[in-house]
């Protein structure tokens, strides 16, 4: 083998000995990555909760509101068993309701969807707004410059000519004394109407910029929209005080007025906080038009005086050089069209360095209040939240008609007892309120506890659940009523009744609540570690494969999803691009982005 062949042969030994540690480098360097395949699952919800046995009181039963009632199977007075029927709703009007609150949701999932791609768009475009006003101004501020810097040099050039026009002059004879002094008069004149035209010129001028002034001073009419918001909020806290009062005072079934008061306060205040925000930001552009204003008109004051000022000085100028030539004979002051012309450029020069400075100066302070303008942030919108609150409760509702419907629309006893009173109608929709009260004859006792209004979601009554003490499990117990409790605080939640036989627990016993309910399944499911969430959107990064000069990388590639639904330890997916194959990233030992170099964690097994 030949120098060359060896000197080639110990070049790729290099190359792959470098290849190598620049391999070994970057596995210490990238972020170490455990990954899933998605999976199809139920997911579980698990609600519990703490309380004690109490006195059976008279229990309200409820049903689903806005339902037809097809059959009502007992009267006032009637004794029924645990389990019997009470009422039958209509099969037809359950689905149909069912029907309306599942589009009524998804119209506000969408709504509530626009309105976050509205408020991306609307924030891109301002990203790209300061963007550019930031380019326009570092622009403005160089080209003033430029243009600043170009005008000296000119007048430095204008200085040198008429210096050297001067020296000319010198040896040139001196005549034309009668024309000279027909110029110098002349100048006269023209600098007088000069003088007089930059004073009214002056005086319209600031006429203008101060009626600028009191035009943006002016306030605007009064809009009484806080006022009569306040006023609605007002109207509505009175009828909510008098719905607690009441059931202060031991009346049924005010519940759901109470709650569905509650929610239109809120919304209500959520509007008046929308306009009071655009109230102040309106404040703000007025008080910002007024000191624009202002400026505007220090700026024409400051600009015309100085017109009318240079106008004088260049009126006195004129008026010193006539009577210099006239005590003189003009014999001092002859000079040729040459100077004259190196003069005036001269004369010219400086203006054009002046007016490239005021330029700048207003050319800057447009550009600053560009700048202003795209960086001003716009008043919040409270519609999302707003939207998220009805979704809540129509998804409350559409819970308990799923529960009704497999039920086949019947309302049962939960308890053995006494009918006293029947508030429906056959032929009649049913409404917020309770439709029988009962009285327990069973001898039998209540348990009470309060979950979240997070969980409230899956609990309704009619649901069987568990309770457990330190030694014994009661199983089977049904629920009597979900009633939303601690309102008048602002903490609410929801309190949960529980049917409890006797012969069971004992009176002021303590136990533990514990309910289940499962969804249907959904075909992609995720560790809920795996969900990221960045303005009020969800995204995963899977692990995808890229090659590179120093061979196959992986790398986190940002995808969007929807969540549909998730408890503590799973998220359901809809609308994703996900498949079964798809290798998603649950856990990470470092901050991940889009396009950042990844490998998996060595006890995974896989990898690079």
């Amino acid at each position: 083998m030949g120098k060359l062949g060896k000197a080639f042969l110990f070049l790729m030994v290099a190359m792959l000995l470098l290849t190598g540690v620049s391999r070994a480098a970057a596995a210490f360097t990238v972020a170490q990555v455990q990954v899933e395949k998605p999976q199809s699952r139920r997911i579980i919800h698990t609600v519990t909760g703490s309380g004690m046995v109490e006195k059976m009181k008279e229990q309200a039963v409820y049903a689903a509101a806005d339902v037809l009632v097809a059959e009502i199977a007992v009267k006032q007075g009637q004794n029924v068993s645990k389990g019997d029927i009470l009422a039958r709703l209509d099969m037809e009007s359950i689905q149909e309701k069912m029907e309306s609150l599942a589009d009524e949701i998804e119209t506000l999932r969408m709504q509530n969807m626009d309105l976050a791609a509205a408020q991306q768009k609307e924030k891109s475009d301002k990203n790209k707004a300061k963007a550019r006003a930031g380019e326009d101004y570092d622009n403005t501020i160089s080209e003033s410059e430029r243009k600043i810097k170009e005008a000296k040099e000119n007048v430095k050039d204008a200085k040198e000519k008429l210096k050297e026009a001067r020296k000319q002059a010198k040896k040139q004879s001196e005549d034309e004394y009668k024309k000279k002094l027909e110029e110098l008069q002349a100048a006269v004149k023209a600098a007088e109407k000069a003088y007089d035209d930059a004073k009214e010129l002056e005086e319209s001028e600031v006429l203008r910029a101060k009626r600028a002034v009191e035009d943006a001073q002016k306030i605007p009419a009064s809009d009484y929209e806080t006022e009569i918001l306040q006023i609605e909020i007002n109207q509505k806290q009175r009828e909510l005080d008098e719905l607690y009062r009441r059931k202060r005072e031991g009346e049924e079934g005010l519940d759901t007025q109470i709650r569905a008061l509650e929610d239109e306060i809120r919304t209500l205040k959520l509007r008046q906080q929308e306009k009071e925000n655009t109230e102040k930001k309106q404040a703000e552009e007025r008080k910002q038009a007024i000191s624009r204003a202002q400026e505007d008109y220090n700026s024409t004051v400051r600009k015309y005086s100085r017109l009318v000022n240079e106008a004088k000085k260049e009126l006195d100028a004129a008026n010193l050089k006539l009577k210099e030539f006239l005590e003189s004979d003009g014999e001092s002051l002859l000079e040729d069209a040459s100077v004259k012309a190196a003069e005036e450029a001269l004369n010219e020069a400086e203006k054009a360095l002046e007016e490239a400075k005021r330029q700048s100066k207003e050319d800057k302070r447009q550009a600053k209040r560009n700048l202003e303008d795209a960086m001003a942030e716009d008043a919040d919108s409270h519609q999302a939240e707003i939207n998220q609150i009805q979704i809540t409760e129509k998804q409350r509702q559409l819970s308990m008609l799923e529960t009704v419907k497999k039920n086949g629309g019947k309302i049962k006893a939960q308890m053995e007892g006494t009918v006293t009173l029947v508030q429906i109608e056959v032929g009649q929709r049913t409404t917020e309120t309770a439709v029988f009260l009962m009285s327990d004859t069973s001898g039998g006792m209540s348990f009470t506890t309060e979950i979240s209004k997070e969980d409230a979601v899956y609990v309704t009554a009619g649901d069987t659940v568990t309770l457990k003490t330190a030694d014994k499990t009661y199983e089977e117990l049904s629920v009597v009523s979900v009633e939303t409790e601690g309102e008048e605080t602002g903490e609410e939640a929801v309190k949960v009744t529980v049917f409890v036989p006797k012969d069971t627990l004992s009176l002021g016993e303590y136990a533990d609540m514990e309910l289940t309910k499962e969804s249907a399944e959904y075909s992609v499911t995720l560790p809920l570690s795996a969900i990221h969430t960045e303005n009020e959107k969800n995204y995963v990064y899977v692990m995808a494969e890229e090659n590179t000069v120093l061979g196959g990388e992986y790398v986190a590639q940002r995808m969007d999803v929807t969540v549909a639904e998730k408890n503590a330890m799973y998220a359901a997916l809809t609308n994703s691009d996900l498949t079964e194959e798809s290798q998603v990233i649950v856990s990470s030992d470092q901050m991940l982005s889009a396009g950042e170099k990844i490998r998996l964690q060595e006890n995974e097994g896989a990898g690079e």
